[in-house]
């Protein structure tokens, strides 16, 4: 078993005992204070959040066979995710950080960095394009796509289109789970990983 297949089973494990520890405690206890607004789910929402930005950043000082955009993009899209969970307002800040991470502040931060990174995509097309069919299908690619359709299948709770109890529970675990996710995803795709589990399948290939 390679290290990525290592890294998958093992988060699997990992988030599966959390959702069912958490589940528990909320649905058979009746500890709803969890996932209430800026509560303990939340809160583990934002620092898994930070988490994978950070980790999508620090490919940019390594060489990888795919191009930097594409952890450029990750890095982008975890901001994304963390001003809409972050309650910025709130938070005792700087006066330049709440004006630029709420309300029209937040959306203008937003449009500007997805310009950048739309016009640096654009610039650099020709470089992109080669690779951009096989990333789409790395274990890593994957991996964030499967986080992100669980962010999706919250949003039907939080839009109430499921009518079932606990519901606000069940969109804050899978936003959990679906940002979990979207982590893996960012270490699989660290460019030093991906020269180890090249270089395992060339072992195995050999032997």
């Amino acid at each position: 078993m390679k290290r990525a297949d290592r890294i998958i089973l093992g988060s699997l494990l990992i988030i599966c005992f959390f959702d069912l520890i958490i589940a528990y405690q909320v649905i058979g206890l009746n500890h709803r204070y969890l996932h209430a607004e800026n509560g303990f789910l939340e809160n583990i929402q934002v620092a898994l959040l930070i988490l994978s930005c950070f980790v999508f950043l620090s490919h940019l000082f390594f060489s990888g066979k795919y191009h930097q955009i594409f952890s450029m993009g990750g890095a982008f899209l975890c901001f994304v995710f963390c001003l809409r969970e972050l309650d910025i307002e709130k938070l005792d800040l700087p006066t330049i950080f709440i004006l630029a991470g709420s309300g029209m502040g937040r959306n203008l931060s937003m449009a500007i960095l997805g310009g950048t990174l739309l016009i640096y995509f654009i610039v650099h097309f020709q470089k992109i394009k080669g690779s951009l069919p096989a990333f789409l299908f790395e274990k890593s690619s994957l991996t964030i796509l499967t986080g992100l359709l669980l962010l999706v299948l919250g949003i039907g709770f939080d839009k109430k289109s499921f009518i079932v109890d606990y519901s606000q529970f069940y969109e804050e675990i899978l936003e959990v789970t679906g940002y979990f996710f979207i982590l893996i995803g960012a270490v699989l795709s660290c460019p030093v990983l991906q020269k180890i589990n090249d270089s395992d399948l060339n072992v195995t290939e050999f032997n």
